[in-house]
């Protein structure tokens, strides 16, 4: 009997499917962090702020709140010159200046709620800034 090798993907990679649910990946990456849930999401995340903060994106697409949120700020790639001017020029930003697309970016990093921003090293968190300020000339 011959057994195939099923190539299968794990589903919490899959997100091209599914509805993206911000406050859920803050949750999971809170409850990751520490084996004695110490970190747990609803202890030290304040929800009123984190609301509050993806608030400012309720007018994107999933894919580009996935990129802001996930790949910009907690994959620390908004020091990466090259992703920010990739998502400048998706869809969502073709209504706005480059100076205004940079400069909401720079404000979602800036505003990022204490209990998230704890998860990030504060080297990454500082050269993103210091990145979106530049380019936002905020400096």
């Amino acid at each position: 009997m011959m057994m195939k090798n099923k190539q299968t993907r794990m589903t919490h990679c899959q997100l091209e499917n599914k509805s993206l649910d911000p406050y859920e990946i803050l949750k999971s990456k809170s409850q990751r962090l520490s084996w004695n849930r110490l970190s747990d999401a609803e202890i030290y995340l304040d929800k009123k702020a984190v609301v509050s903060w993806f608030e400012r994106l309720r007018n994107y697409s999933e894919g580009t709140v996935k990129a802001i949120i996930v790949e910009g700020i907690l994959e620390s790639q908004f020091h990466n010159i090259t992703f920010i001017l990739r998502l400048v020029q998706s869809p969502d930003f073709k209504t706005m200046t480059s100076k205004e697309s940079y400069q909401l970016l720079y404000e979602m990093v800036c505003e990022i709620p204490q209990g998230i921003r704890d998860w990030i090293d504060e080297k990454d968190y500082l050269m993103s800034r210091d990145v979106l300020a530049l380019l936002s000339r905020n400096r």
